[in-house]
């Protein structure tokens, strides 16, 4: 090493002595670090007790306390009926939700992200629902749903389509199905807002090029427009299907799993195991094998989702 340069590093050790490097390096971490100690509490740690849960038996409090039994909480996991009954009933509800938001919210997007007067309160309008919460939006639509004074049937009736009068909420065969369309009601606006997010970003010199092509506005959305927001979509299904698949709240208020189990899902299942029965061992294995269905479903999603350019940027 050059006698200059041992004395720029002799110059530099000089500014900063070690305690003061490991300060600066460590500085990071420290404005990080509450952040993360809270993530780590509230997010890593129930799901690490979670699973650690699903190796016991008993309920705390009861004087008996948790005891480890293995594998034996999957094993009766693997033969219950109405958990697997509730999963399917649950795969139904994501596919039916999953479907029909981003058919919905895309549409809306690409109504929506065209300048025209009232622009913004038809956004505001179709974003309402959002923040309504779960409860008020079960009860108001428990109400509709009525077979004898529901506005629903009252509206069929007049317009003369009884032979469509249900009773939908009671019905095992519709209401399921009743459920969804809440659902999708409640969060259309949300979806709708990623995709404006990403058709405003989208570079307007491909469609003007393509529109100079002679490109039709049907080819230059389904050749240009859904393939450059696949990114979005991709984010759309999975947080529609985290939604879909951890869906308690608006069931419980409108059927609480009825009728004859027609609408019980598997965050149901693992209400009634923890806090009817007081099961917590037999819900957590509930909750973790649900927790892999999702994890699984998000992977390949975003697997599936990804366009050549991710690869080639992930290399």
């Amino acid at each position: 090493m050059a006698r200059a340069d041992q004395g720029r590093v002799a110059a530099s050790a000089a500014a900063f002595p070690p305690t003061s490097l490991l300060l600066e390096k460590g500085a990071p971490l420290l404005w990080i670090g509450p952040g993360l100690l809270v993530f780590f509490v509230f997010v890593h740690l129930p799901i690490i007790l979670q699973l650690a849960m699903s190796f016991t038996a008993g309920a705390p409090g009861s004087g008996e306390g948790l005891k480890f039994i293995g594998l034996a909480n999957f094993r009766t996991l693997i033969a219950d009926a109405d958990y697997w009954a509730s999963i399917v009933n649950n795969v139904w509800f994501a596919v039916a939700t999953v479907i029909g938001k981003l058919v919905l919210s895309l549409a809306l997007a690409l109504a929506l992200n065209s300048a025209f007067v009232g622009q913004n309160i038809f956004r505001t309008i179709f974003f309402l629902p959002v923040i309504l919460s779960f409860v008020a939006i079960g009860v108001i639509w428990g109400f509709m749903f009525q077979y004898d004074y529901g506005a629903i049937n009252q509206l069929l009736t007049r317009l003369g389509l009884t032979f469509l009068v249900r009773d939908w909420l009671g019905d095992p065969r519709f209401a399921l199905w009743s459920i969804v369309v809440v659902d999708i009601w409640k969060w259309t606006g949300f979806h709708m807002v990623i995709y404006l997010a990403g058709l405003q970003a989208l570079p307007r010199e491909l469609q003007e090029a393509a529109s100079v092509d002679g490109a039709s506005a049907t080819q230059r959305l389904f050749h240009i427009t859904l393939p450059l927001l696949s990114r979005y979509t991709a984010t759309n299904v999975v947080i529609a299907t985290l939604g879909a698949f951890s869906v308690f709240d608006l069931i419980y208020v409108m059927t609480q799993g009825g009728p004859f189990g027609s609408t019980q899902v598997a965050m149901m299942q693992v209400y009634l195991q923890a806090f009817q029965f007081h099961r917590l061992g037999y819900a957590s294995t509930q909750a973790t094998v649900l927790l892999a269905i999702i994890a699984i479903v998000s992977i390949l999603v975003m697997r599936f989702s990804r366009r050549p350019e991710d690869e080639d940027g992930a290399r």
